[in-house]
C-alpha cells in the first residue's frame, strides 16, 4: 500500500466535520480545521474534491515537516520515511521532534530500537493499533 493510501486508510474520511480523538473540530482526511481554514459548518456534506485537495495540501506539509526532523539523515530507507511522514501528519512536526530517542535511533539506523521508541510513546496509548503497524515497518529493516 502506498503512503497517501495508508494515510487515507487510518485516517478514515468524513465529508462532514467530526470531533477526533482530542474532540478537536475535523473535516476529510484528519484535517484539523483551524481558524485560518474555510468556514466548515456542522452537519453540512462537503465535496469529496475540495477535501481531498486539503489532504493534498497537509500531506505536502506532513512531506515538509518530515524534512525538518529526519531530513539530515542520510539513507533512511524510504519506508521509514514514510513512515515519518505519517507520524508528522498525525502528530505535526513539533510532536515527532519530541520522539528524540526514536530520532537518535534512526540516525544510528537501529531500527529495532526505533521501532520500540514508537511503542514506548503516548501516541501509542492513542492510536495502538496505527502506531504498531508502522512500528513494525520500521522494525521489518532491523
Amino acid at each position: 500500500m502506498n503512503l497517501e493510501d495508508r494515510i487515507l486508510e487510518s485516517e478514515g474520511w468524513r465529508n462532514t466535520v467530526y470531533k477526533d480523538t482530542l474532540g478537536l473540530r475535523t473535516i476529510g482526511a484528519g484535517h484539523l480545521i483551524t481558524k485560518d481554514d474555510f468556514p466548515f459548518k456542522e452537519g453540512v456534506e462537503y465535496p469529496k474534491k475540495q477535501l481531498m485537495d486539503l489532504f493534498k495540501q497537509d500531506l505536502e506539509k506532513a512531506h515538509q515537516g518530515a524534512m525538518q526532523v529526519v531530513g539530515h539523515i542520510k539513507d533512511l530507507p524510504r519506508e521509514i520515511w514514510g513512515v515519518t511522514v505519517e507520524m508528522v501528519f498525525q502528530l505535526g512536526p513539533t510532536g515527532v521532534k519530541n520522539f528524540r530517542k526514536f530520532i537518535k535511533s534512526l540516525e544510528e539506523k537501529d531500527y529495532h530500537e526505533a521501532h520500540l521508541q514508537m511503542k514506548d510513546s503516548r501516541w501509542h496509548k492513542q492510536t495502538k493499533n496505527r502506531c504498531e503497524k508502522l512500528a513494525e515497518i520500521v522494525r521489518s529493516h532491523a
